[in-house]
């Protein structure tokens, strides 16, 4: 259409008597044409912005996705300078059965998170909230495209921060999407972080009317922290809410492997 309408433009311009029309013949000719002449000014416009918004929108989505493969490869960085992580997390395998450990309030299961039909499960987030490894990339496959629509609305999460949103494609109701802290020893405030992403998502769970919940091992995986340390900070965070809020039913803490399992299963018992 745009060469069809450049070729009668041009082909009204040849009419003129000689080939150097003067002022008032270009002025009359215009002045027939002003209709055609808006009308293809519109088209022209329309094209050059939807060109703008798509190129934008491109952009957008290279941006987030070279932010949050930055932001995953820094928290490897820094947790492969502090120390060298004892157990590193992988995601995990679906299909695996679900094993309660415990017959309290707080159970310890060996699982998939994502097969798992609760009220909320969390997301051990990077902190741009656009996916990677892992967990939380399991986590984004099995929720569809809707669930990482609607993360990059949410403008990202500090560490122990942590935001909600619903499950869409998972079996639950909702994700809530949580940042832990990078192990760099242990005297640099990863504890009290750590135990931040436990009690704000607990907070976000009553707050939203959740009563099964289900965490990964928060920050055990890239981020290096020792399994013993953090299953002490899950245990002890839970178990604590659970005593205080009665609108919790179910709090899982989910493991992907062996070690995870006891780990996480010693801390709850010697807390309990």
């Amino acid at each position: 259409m745009k060469l069809n309408s450049l070729a009668i433009f041009r082909g009204q311009w040849l009419t003129f008597p000689h080939s150097e029309p003067n002022h008032s013949e270009i002025l009359t000719w215009m002045g027939k044409h002003a209709d055609r002449m808006a009308k293809l000014s519109e088209k022209f416009l329309e094209i050059y912005q939807n060109h703008r918004q798509k190129v934008a929108a491109i952009e957008n989505e290279t941006l987030a996705s070279i932010v949050a493969l930055l932001d995953e490869i820094q928290g490897a960085s820094e947790a492969a300078t502090s120390q060298t992580p004892e157990t590193q997390a992988s995601a995990p395998t679906r299909g695996v059965t679900v094993t309660p450990r415990t017959d309290r309030k707080i159970e310890v299961i060996r699982a998939d998170i994502t097969t798992l039909e609760l009220d909320a499960i969390v997301n051990p987030a990077s902190r741009s909230l656009q996916g990677g490894g892992g967990i939380e990339g399991a986590i984004f496959a099995a929720g569809g495209p809707a669930l990482v629509a609607e993360c990059r609305a949410l403008g990202g999460l500090e560490r122990g921060e942590a935001k909600i949103t619903h499950g869409h494609d998972l079996p639950a109701k909702y994700v809530i999407h949580t940042v832990g802290p990078v192990w760099k020893g242990g005297d640099q405030g990863e504890p009290e972080l750590l135990a931040e992403c436990y009690r704000n998502c607990l907070d976000l769970a009553i707050a939203n009317q959740v009563r099964t919940i289900a965490f990964p091992a928060i920050s055990t995986g890239n981020f290096g922290y020792p399994l013993p340390d953090a299953a002490k900070v899950a245990a002890g965070e839970t178990l604590k809410f659970a005593q205080k809020h009665a609108r919790i039913d179910k709090i899982y803490l989910v493991c992907w492997d062996d070690a995870a399992f006891e780990a996480f299963s010693a801390a709850l018992n010697a807390t309990g």
